[in-house]
């Protein structure tokens, strides 16, 4: 299961995983991801990980894919998931991106919501 939200406004988007994600699932959220890409230039990502029981293996592969593809199209990167279940795209991926990733433990939503949107070069206070 794969939900995907816009935030126009502020170059973000919000990706909820869980369950089990099909190869079209992820076919289709990747669509849109590319076009969001298209639009904006890079942008901002929260990834928010519930119960994920993990992807089909095109859908693995495509998302490796994906995720080479644009390694470049991100600038900051929120993942909500369980510590000790780390998701693997940000164990394979994140260190080879050149943007800030941050994680934050479930119930976090918010505050990995508000460090997302945080300017870039704000002074933290």
């Amino acid at each position: 299961m794969l939900s995907y939200k816009e935030y126009d406004n502020a170059h973000a988007v919000e990706i909820v995983l869980g369950a089990r994600v099909s190869t079209q699932e992820f076919d289709a959220v990747a669509s849109k991801l590319e076009a969001f890409i298209e639009r904006h230039g890079r942008l901002r990502l929260l990834e928010i990980v519930k119960d994920f029981e993990g992807m089909d293996g095109a859908a693995f592969w495509h998302d490796i894919k994906f995720s080479l593809r644009h390694l470049k199209d991100f600038s900051r990167v929120a993942i909500v998931c369980n510590p000790d279940t780390h998701h693997l795209w940000s164990s394979l991926v994140a260190p080879f991106m050149a943007c800030e990733v941050e994680h934050f433990a479930p119930g976090e939503e918010d505050a990995a919501r508000d460090w997302l949107m945080w300017p870039e070069g704000a002074a933290d206070t």
